[in-house]
């Protein structure tokens, strides 16, 4: 430093005492080397991110929703044939002959126990051949409109063998104001992303809140979101000519649903961190809507599709919901039973979550994390 500058970096105080200035050190050139790597690696982790995440949705996206749904035909559609046993018997192994695993049919000669199957959920459709060859084909179009369409088809097949007239019996129904039972599938959706959204914004603008503070949220979210999205739902298909207690039912289903999907992105994004965005878009869109049978009933879903249905929460959530809507709440207890599971293993999860995110946070020091915790979106808890 030259004497010019030595006495403009010592000034007197009032009382003869020297204050010092700090230098600026403006004459340095910051190098390559000076720039913080934490920093290069945060600019590559979104710049990587900005790419990958539409690609990756795009992606899996249309590969499971395209294998699942391109072309829907039955698949161990679970059919009741009421008649003639000697009919019955005959029209089964053409059945069976024609069209290989496509349905899986079961034989009575009670047609009374045959619509029971259906309106139980026990069946996916009923097929009623009286003495003189005609044909009532026993549909539930609560229960998904391809579905309605394959008995029929059969049916139609079955009375031109026989030589019969066929007619239909709907057993549940659906409402005027949803006449393609379709909008239900619209809480379902409403549910997940209004849970996984929450969870990711929180985690954007708040990534140092603790695993607690996020089960919180989760929490709010799960009575909120079902109650606003059915209410939206509502203004166009009223309320399906339910009771008070049946529309609470479904209600409950949903908060519970939307907890467990609340739950499991505050999960994926402790563990996944900066990719949970990947992670909620492969296990709660891409594997979560085909497979749940909003969309297509599990009876039309490939062989895949249907393990799927049969063990993921989204199925669980959906098919309660239908249960409780379209079918006076038969078969309800085994779909809430599947949430249920989910649910539970989603609150453990996020208690190991707790322990891991206060481990990671006690082991890095103040300051070093927060500068990329908001990289890219689920930056983590």
């Amino acid at each position: 430093m030259n004497a010019h500058a030595e006495h403009r970096a010592h000034r007197s105080t009032g009382d003869g005492e020297l204050m010092t200035m700090p230098e600026n050190h403006l004459d340095q050139v910051v190098s390559t080397g000076s720039v913080d790597e934490r920093r290069q690696a945060s600019t590559k982790t979104r710049v990587i991110a900005v790419v990958m995440m539409p690609l990756f949705f795009i992606i899996t996206f249309s590969l499971c929703y395209l294998s699942a749904l391109h072309a829907p035909v039955p698949h161990d559609f679970t059919l009741t044939m009421a008649g003639p046993a000697s009919v019955t018997k005959q029209i089964a192994a053409k059945v069976d002959d024609r069209a290989e695993g496509a349905f899986e049919i079961t034989r009575t000669t009670s047609t009374v126990a045959a619509t029971q199957d259906v309106a139980d959920r026990d069946a996916a459709g009923a097929i009623l051949i009286d003495d003189d060859g005609n044909v009532t084909t026993v549909i539930a179009s609560g229960g998904g409109r391809t579905a309605v369409g394959a008995v029929q088809d059969l049916g139609t097949q079955v009375a031109d063998e026989l030589g019969g007239s066929v007619t239909a019996k709907d057993v549940a129904p659906t409402t005027s104001g949803d006449p393609g039972g379709s909008v239900l599938f619209f809480l379902l959706v409403a549910c997940t992303v209004g849970a996984f959204m929450t969870i990711t914004v929180v985690a954007q603008a708040m990534p140092r809140a603790t695993t607690r503070a996020a089960a919180g949220v989760a929490a709010i979210a799960a009575v909120l979101v079902p109650v606003i999205a059915f209410g939206m739902l509502s203004i166009f298909v009223g309320d399906y000519d339910r009771t008070f207690g049946e529309i609470a039912a479904v209600l409950g289903v949903g908060m519970l649903y939307t907890l467990t999907v609340g739950l499991l992105s505050i999960v994926l994004n402790t563990f996944l961190r900066n990719a949970a965005i990947f992670g909620q878009i492969l296990f709660l869109v891409a594997l979560n809507f085909p497979s749940s049978g909003g969309s297509s009933p599990v009876s039309m879903l490939p062989t895949f599709w249907q393990g799927v249905h049969n063990s993921w929460f989204g199925a669980g959530g959906y098919e309660a919901m239908r249960s409780i809507i379209y079918f006076d709440g038969a078969n309800a207890g085994r779909w809430i039973l599947q949430l249920g599971i989910w649910a539970i293993a989603a609150v453990v999860l996020t208690v190991l979550a707790g322990r891991v995110a206060r481990k990671r946070r006690s082991s890095t020091p103040d300051g070093v994390e927060s500068g990329t915790a908001t990289a890219a979106a689920g930056a983590g808890f």
